[in-house]
């Protein structure tokens, strides 16, 4: 309950930020399924923006995985900055690892444990509903994109949108350390 309420920014903006990634993959000519096949695989928001776009012109697997991992690379310095609160976190570390995404990152740092709570099960609640926003943001996206006439027009703004808000994360990360223990009273 803890971690859904603290989660609650999140859902909205992986709602916001998720469906224009599956209605432009529909768009792109790829079946609907294929959103959330990503999306719980891939996991990486605009990785999977990129990789779309990638596909699309033609990339070969190889360059589209280097370009996956130079673009991520930096969840190598947020996983190194959680070496010791993943300590104790049990069977979730793997996932937790996999899971770690820029918004993941910030409330993992900047909310505190509940009382009574471990680690591995507050933290594998925020990765596992935070997924599962995404995953359904992007299903909703592609199957709108399927059966309703859409105009695509600026859809593709949404990966500008999303590098924007990257850009200007520094932000939320001040709120929700602010806002984190007023969230979890709700």
């Amino acid at each position: 309950l803890q971690a859904f309420k603290v989660t609650t920014p999140v859902l909205f903006g992986y709602l916001a930020i998720g469906i224009p990634f599956g209605l432009m993959l529909v768009n792109a000519g790829y079946p609907w399924w294929l959103a959330p096949v990503m999306s719980i695989l891939m996991y990486a928001g605009a990785g999977q923006y990129m990789a779309v776009s990638l596909f699309a012109a033609g990339a070969s697997l190889s360059v589209t995985a280097v370009t996956m991992v130079l673009f991520n690379i930096r969840h190598i310095v947020y996983g190194l900055s959680l070496i010791t609160p993943f300590k104790d976190t049990g069977k979730w570390k793997p996932y937790l690892i996999f899971a770690l995404t820029d918004e993941t990152y910030a409330l993992m740092t900047s909310c505190p444990l509940p009382r009574g709570v471990s680690s591995g099960s507050f933290y594998g609640a925020i990765a596992v509903l935070d997924h599962l926003y995404w995953i359904v943001g992007s299903l909703i996206g592609a199957v709108a994109g399927t059966l309703i006439p859409f105009s695509f027009a600026g859809v593709d703004f949404a990966l500008t949108a999303l590098f924007t808000v990257l850009l200007i994360k520094q932000k939320k990360y001040i709120f929700l350390r602010k806002n984190c223990n007023s969230l979890m009273d709700i």
